[in-house]
């Protein structure tokens, strides 16, 4: 168990650092200054020199890279050019909302893929299974961005059941949070229950050719018990990958539907610092967002570890 920790760490440290030199490098090739951005179409030249001096632009590259992962070691991002506020502040500001529309978006379409997978296990070759196919193919194809345009227009303009940039933070109020967080996590959860849900109905369908499940059968326990109590136990582990797969994914793949419904997540905040070329905040924003989906593939990979028996008498994944 130790062993296959010290190697899942070190293989996302070195994830790590290749990310973080990879995002330095992109932005050094962006042509345009940052300070002169900063400073504004009527900032003068010594204002600009001041902004270049403390973004660290007047450095030559070496110590560029040194005072960047300088900053990173010590979870110092420094001070976005565009804002004028601490990055690691403006990234702490917004990561509970895009952290909870990803949870609850997971959540939700994990929730429904087990049932309607479960349920067509069940009903193989009925209504039941022809139905979750066809959920498959039409959710796994669906754009996110014409989805949530879709839903803004039903929802809110239409029926007038939602306000949409009308966020609330939970603590104010757990009905306006919900209100306001609803549809984003349906969109978010029609994308993400395609592939769970296709995986769920194929792990279940192998359990059942099991050799234990045509024992349980000829012993005469129920099939509704065999598949619920047994089958869907057996085929979890790898829908909960998946499920985890997806959560990191989607903490770094919610722009589109933020922008759509003014969201103040991590998100829009990165269309933004890629639009007013805020090198700081773009630095900050995906350094962390890297870190987070490293984390999450690493939490996911230690549960399978210590779920699977198989997994752990072979020593774990292989890196």
């Amino acid at each position: 168990m130790g062993k296959y920790i010290a190697k899942r760490l070190l293989a996302s440290l070195a994830v790590m650092a290749i990310v973080s030199f990879m995002a330095f490098a992109a932005l050094e090739l962006i042509p345009g200054n940052a300070a002169l951005i900063a400073a504004g179409t009527e900032g003068s030249s010594s204002s600009v020199a001041s902004i270049a001096a403390e973004l660290g632009l007047d450095r030559g590259f070496l110590d560029r890279v040194l005072l960047y992962y300088k900053g990173i070691l010590s979870f110092d991002f420094g001070v976005s050019s565009y804002f004028g506020e601490s990055v690691s502040t403006l990234i702490g500001q917004r990561l509970g909302v895009t952290f909870s529309l990803a949870f609850l978006s997971v959540m939700l379409a994990f929730f429904f893929s087990v049932i309607l997978g479960s349920a067509a296990v069940l009903g193989r070759g009925k209504f039941l299974d022809a139905f979750s196919r066809s959920v498959v193919q039409i959710f796994s194809s669906i754009p996110s961005f014409w989805l949530s345009l879709l839903f803004l227009i039903l929802f809110s303009s239409v029926l007038h059941i939602v306000n949409v940039g009308d966020y609330v933070p939970p603590s104010v109020s757990i009905r306006g949070y919900l209100s306001s967080i609803i549809l984003p996590v349906a969109v978010l959860a029609i994308g993400e229950t395609g592939p769970l849900l296709r995986l769920v109905r194929t792990s279940m369908i192998r359990a059942r050719n099991e050799d234990w499940y045509r024992i349980g059968k000829v012993r005469g326990i129920s099939r509704m018990r065999l598949v619920m109590a047994y089958a869907l136990r057996y085929a979890l582990p790898g829908p909960l990958t998946l499920a985890g797969s997806e959560l990191a994914k989607l903490l770094g793949g919610t722009a589109i539907v933020e922008s759509v419904f003014a969201l103040p997540g991590l998100g829009r905040l990165f269309l933004t610092a890629v639009e007013m070329r805020d090198i700081p905040l773009v630095e900050g924003i995906v350094i962390f967002v890297s870190f987070l989906v490293v984390l999450m593939n690493l939490v996911t990979d230690l549960i399978l570890f210590v779920s699977n028996p198989s997994m752990r008498k072979a020593g774990g994944i292989r890196l």
